[in-house]
């Protein structure tokens, strides 16, 4: 079977999951757009990684940035889309024995 990553199966849900993130066309700047990114790669990577630590900081940066109060409406969609995204990982990821908490 042809994975794109070694903890997502090739279903077309878990290609959703792991694309990435795109920007909505209401306004995102493109250093909102960077930062946006460079948050889901770091999930990515970390899950990736098997690595629990990178993880732990990883889903805490994410849920800050998402409900940071200073930030454009665009980038706070955008953040808010990462999320649902990390929560809909972390379970499947939990079911293959990573065991992540």
């Amino acid at each position: 079977m042809n994975r794109t990553h070694s903890f997502s199966p090739n279903t077309a849900w878990a290609r959703h999951l792991t694309a990435p993130v795109a920007a909505p066309h209401t306004g995102l700047s493109p250093a909102e757009a960077l930062r946006v990114q460079r948050l889901h790669d770091r999930l990515l990577t970390a899950l990736q990684a098997n690595d629990r630590t990178a993880l732990r900081s990883t889903r805490q940066a994410v849920l800050h940035a998402a409900f940071t109060p200073a930030q454009s409406p665009a980038q706070r969609t955008a953040l808010h889309a990462l999320v649902w995204r990390m929560a809909a990982l972390l379970p499947a990821a939990r079911r293959r024995g990573r065991g992540y908490e």
